[in-house]
């Protein structure tokens, strides 16, 4: 769970309590008043973290719908370098990027082209997916990088 919801629910929770030892000490016609302050700020506090989860769920659902993008550039891409329709999209579908970014990526700095379609061919020969896919975005973003530069 994220840890500012965590916080906002730990704040609900505590403030009651809170709510109460400051009434206790005020006179009694104030101590209303801050039951009614109280009360509106737990709901505020309630507003917050529905909206923070629902910003999550909204977030998921658009890193899940890129993410088929992603993937279906991939798989354009590896047909245009000859694979099947099938395979390519076999290949694509294990593309992913929370595993991508923990792995360690080969470098392609000072590597000819032929030699990354070498290393993709291997990745794949190997049945590395993930590997193959983050070498070819790897190698498309380089050559990016070159062409505009």
């Amino acid at each position: 769970m994220n840890r500012n919801f965590l916080f906002a629910m730990g704040l609900t929770l505590l403030a009651p309590a809170a709510s109460a030892q400051m009434a206790a000490k005020l006179d009694p016609g104030s101590a209303g008043q801050v039951i009614q302050r109280q009360e509106m700020l737990d709901r505020e506090m309630q507003n917050a973290a529905r909206d923070m989860e629902e910003g999550q769920r909204r977030s998921w659902l658009d890193s899940m719908a890129n993410l088929g993008k992603l993937r279906i550039k991939l798989a354009e891409a590896w047909q245009g370098m000859g694979m099947s329709p099938q395979g390519a999209k076999a290949v694509a579908d294990a593309y992913d990027p929370n595993l991508a970014a923990r792995m360690h990526h080969e470098s392609l700095r000072g590597k000819s082209d032929e030699q990354v379609a070498e290393m993709l061919q291997s990745a794949i020969t190997q049945k590395h997916y993930l590997s193959a896919n983050q070498l070819l975005i790897d190698y498309e973003r380089n050559r990016l990088r070159i062409a505009t530069n």
